[in-house]
């Protein structure tokens, strides 16, 4: 009997085969080892040399929850009951705080202060036409309908508000504001009047108010601030307000108006009746339409909380207090002349500022700030040699809250609210809590940076140039012996150093030339389409490609590189980095860096954030991840010239986009610090219908007006340098040292990059 060609009576063929096994399930264990590995250590690419900016400043000396969820309880908080329903100034203080959707640092400030805020009055809404309808605003200041035909618009955009709230656990109630704020004119805008002198615009606003708060069940009210009002509409405001006020309180709902610290217009005590409280605003004494000046001068605001409680009970007044600044911007003297009276200076313009911005005037233009002895405002003064104009900055500071918030406590009230986040001193939250107990000489005494970022140059091309640094402020308590310790005043301040942020500089702005760039994609339906359009028009654009999205459409991707146009890193699923951890931020990069080398043989160079950071990085904490990736060297694209043809509120047509885009260009002419030269647009996340179309308007009206469309890399400064670099892995899986210009296998593709060796070291 014949044996079978694979029998093994004694098992020693099996021992070969499990000792092969056992040494290959070694190796893979070793190469997905290694492979992990690689994905969490990334080598630098070479560093982008650029030149630092310079400033020109001369000082002057200082002249005048869930259900069933717990909530996490605040500081100042005595029990556990909705902040709305706790009656004002009646032993239990409430904080309150304005939040704006068009700052980043509000949101930056909101998330870090959460659980010391208890109502929470977000600028979502607007009242501007005739019949009273309820308007919103878009990321680029378009307004749009709040009620359409199909529903309810949400205003909380992706529920960030929502999510900061219910992940914090904080108790704080939502208050949506309303004002009648005209973001295209910068301003209140007085034709209110014709709205509120007609009853059925009247109706028509309580009616779409009604509807709004209806369809969002978590919001507990409304916020009104109506301001510029004519004299002849405070009747219909009167009306207006006690409209409300009975359509709330049947639905237990609540309302609180803005008023004035000071206007006999209006008729407090009847809107103290007909509302649950007034938000005092008791700050812009001096403001952008007056003289240079404090913003609220300490017996100017006392006084003001006086004459206020004489009519208003207490128990019906939020104290509305600021952190922020104003700088007036004014002619130079002319030189003086014997026997003649020196010529007034004259206001050319001012803006307003946080107390960041403040600070960052006074380390650039080397300023020493000064605490006025009458007002106890701070401000300083410096001279502008280039401009050859001269700036008053005032501005409230921590020091000024803390006497402020002293001063309500002994008239009564307990109740604060503060406009805005995201302009305050930021040491202002060590006494936000206990302003009596606090110790100021010891509490004050550091200051953390700011959420602004200090933003230099021209151009999209960014930079971080500087870390932040904490401050030192040094300061004098009134003596004062009859004053009781805990009510006394900060009557003297100075910065023995300043409060930095994170600088980031600016480059590559070219009046005639700019870049066109696509996020987002690739998309299987949208990219193909533009790919179509920018051949035939033979233009050459920049791709910032998800890794996850560029792993669906391999062969889109390589049509992209292959049709010669720039490509980059845009993370590979997506997130917000300043959300995630500094791992995850590597794994991101890593993935859609490998995916790149796999599939095109290349290692990107460029690398645009998601999100609102996308343009430039605005605040801190979404500087810091830039700072990281920048490290690794790759080079950060912003982009000053934002189409935004992703916003559906409302969408875009495809001439509207285009116009967006010379609107913007127009607004550099006055305005340096928007001045840039690369254009968003968006290949995929969503439908791009309108993107497609829009671009051969805008590439045919760009060269119609003498604009030349160029890559990225001719925006840097160098001939056509590549935007990637060839992959080289060793071995070990880890990303090969970047091959030096000097090399002549790099020399053309690397010209604007030192060696690795330089870029590592530095």
């Amino acid at each position: 009997m014949k044996k079978q060609i694979f029998y093994d009576p004694q098992r020693k063929r099996w021992k070969r085969l499990r000792v092969l096994f056992d040494i290959l399930a070694l190796a893979g264990l070793v190469l997905a080892t290694i492979f992990m590995i690689g994905l969490m250590r990334m080598k630098p690419l070479p560093e982008l040399l650029l030149a630092a900016q310079k400033r020109n400043y001369r000082t002057l000396s200082n002249q005048l929850l869930q259900k069933n969820q717990k909530f996490r309880r605040s500081a100042h908080r005595k029990t556990d009951l909705k902040p709305s329903e706790v009656p004002l100034n009646s032993g239990e203080g409430l904080r309150a705080a304005y939040y704006v959707d068009d700052d980043p640092a509000s949101y930056s400030s909101l998330r870090q202060h959460i659980t010391q805020i208890d109502l929470l009055f977000p600028e979502w809404l607007h009242v501007t036409s005739p019949d009273g309808s309820l308007t919103g605003s878009s990321i680029d200041g378009r307004p749009y309908k709040i009620i359409s035909n199909s529903g309810v618009v949400p205003v909380d955009r992706e529920n960030k508000i929502a999510n900061v709230i219910a992940d914090s656990h904080a108790n704080v109630d939502v208050l949506p504001l309303v004002n009648n704020y005209d973001s295209a004119k910068n301003n209140f805008i007085p034709e209110v009047g014709k709205f509120l002198t007609s009853d059925a615009a009247r109706a028509n606003f309580i009616h779409q108010i009604h509807l709004f708060l209806a369809a969002n069940p978590n919001y507990r009210g409304l916020s009104l601030d109506l301001e510029n009002i004519p004299t002849e509409a405070q009747p219909g405001f009167k009306a207006l307000v006690a409209g409300l006020y009975e359509d709330f309180h049947a639905r237990n709902l609540h309302l609180y108006v803005n008023v004035p610290a000071h206007d006999e217009d209006f008729d407090l005590k009847f809107l103290a009746d007909h509302s649950d409280g007034l938000l005092v605003m008791n700050y812009d004494e001096h403001e952008s339409g007056s003289a240079p000046g404090p913003i609220a001068s300490q017996d100017w605001f006392v006084d003001n909380l006086k004459a206020i409680l004489k009519v208003v009970p207490k128990e019906k007044v939020i104290c509305a207090m600021a952190s922020y600044g104003y700088d007036w911007t004014t002619t130079l003297p002319p030189p003086a002349r014997k026997g003649h009276k020196p010529a007034p200076e004259k206001v050319l313009s001012a803006s307003t500022i946080s107390t960041q911005q403040a600070w960052q005037e006074a380390y650039d233009s080397n300023s020493h700030i000064d605490l006025d002895d009458d007002s106890l405002n701070v401000h300083f003064a410096y001279d502008d040699d280039d401009a050859h104009v001269r700036h008053y900055v005032w501005f409230l500071d921590a020091v000024t809250v803390l006497n402020e918030m002293r001063a309500a406590r002994e008239l009564g009230i307990q109740t604060y609210a503060l406009w805005r986040l995201g302009q305050e001193d930021n040491s202002m939250w060590k006494v936000w809590d206990y302003p009596l107990r606090a110790d100021p000489a010891k509490d004050l005494a550091r200051v953390a940076p700011g959420y602004d970022v200090d933003s230099e140059g021209e151009g999209d091309i960014l930079r971080i140039t500087r870390k932040p640094q904490d401050g030192s402020r040094d300061l004098t308590m009134d003596d004062d012996d009859s004053v009781p310790l805990q009510y006394r005043m900060v009557v003297q301040e100075s910065m023995e150093s300043y409060p930095l942020s994170y600088t980031v500089t600016q480059y590559g702005y070219d009046p005639k030339k700019v870049a066109i760039s696509f996020d987002d994609g690739p998309d299987s339906e949208w990219t193909p389409k533009i790919l179509d359009v920018l051949k035939q028009y033979d233009v050459k654009a920049v791709f910032l490609l998800i890794g996850e999205e560029a792993e669906k459409n391999v062969g889109i991707m390589q049509r992209i590189y292959r049709e010669g146009h720039e490509i980059g890193n845009h993370t590979f699923t997506h997130p917000d980095i300043s959300d995630i951890s500094k791992r995850q931020v590597d794994l991101e990069l890593n993935l859609t860096e490998r995916l790149f080398g796999s599939k095109l043989g290349v290692q990107p160079l460029y690398f645009r954030p998601p999100y609102s950071i996308d343009q430039e990085p605005d605040t801190n904490d979404q500087a810091a991840p830039l700072d990281r990736i920048q490290n690794l060297g790759y080079v950060i694209l912003g982009n000053k010239i934002d189409t935004n043809d992703w916003d559906e509120h409302p969408r875009k047509t495809p001439q509207e986009i285009t116009d967006s885009v010379f609107a913007q260009m127009a607004d550099m002419k006055t305005q340096p610090w928007r001045r840039g030269s690369i254009i968003l647009m968006h290949d995929g996340g969503g439908d791009r219908s309108a993107t497609v179309a829009a671009l051969p308007i805008l590439i045919t009206t760009l060269r119609q007006h003498g604009y030349q469309i160029v890559p990225v890399s001719e925006l840097i400064g160098r001939p056509a340098p590549k935007s990637c670099l060839p992959s080289r892995r060793t071995s070990a899986g880890r990303r090969a040292p970047t091959p030096s210009p000097s090399s002549s296998s790099a020399s053309s593709t690397t010209s604007s990059w030192p060696s690795s060796s330089s870029a590592t070291s530095s």
